[in-house]
């Protein structure tokens, strides 16, 4: 007597996160890092992001500290302070702009990284620090 096998157990296919709203979560970064379970991503992320705003933050602060320690006088002096704030405010637009560039890499990376856990895309190298 031949026994019927059993029906095979079909299970629905494993849905990942959705890549709208791990995007969206990366207005904060490190957000869509976590809801893409990646815990050691968000940190760095967050940390590197806020880090880099708040060095944004302070260089026209500790311009001013070391204007007012320094205290030029006569026409070279001046020259010499105009030259420092230049300096300053070169300095606070590229650690601007690092920092945005950073926010956006976020976002781009909970996008991708939300793309190839649901299949949509290769997993592909990054040319930066995580790669897979």
């Amino acid at each position: 007597m031949v026994e019927p096998h059993p029906a095979p157990v079909l299970t629905p296919p494993r849905r990942g996160p959705s890549v709208r709203i791990a995007t969206w979560l990366s207005l904060i970064p490190g957000l869509g890092q976590l809801y893409n379970r990646q815990p050691k991503r968000a940190a760095v992320f967050l940390l590197g992001v806020v880090a880099l705003f708040l060095l944004t933050l302070n260089i026209p602060g500790a311009t001013a500290e070391l204007l007012a320690f320094w205290k030029p006088r006569g026409n070279a002096m001046v020259m010499l302070s105009l030259l420092v704030e230049m300096l300053s405010l070169l300095l606070f637009m590229a650690t601007f702009l690092l920092a945005l560039i950073g926010w956006y890499d976020a976002m781009h990376d909970a996008r991708r990284t939300a793309q190839e856990i649901n299949g949509l895309r290769t997993p592909g190298g990054r040319w930066w620090l995580f790669h897979r």
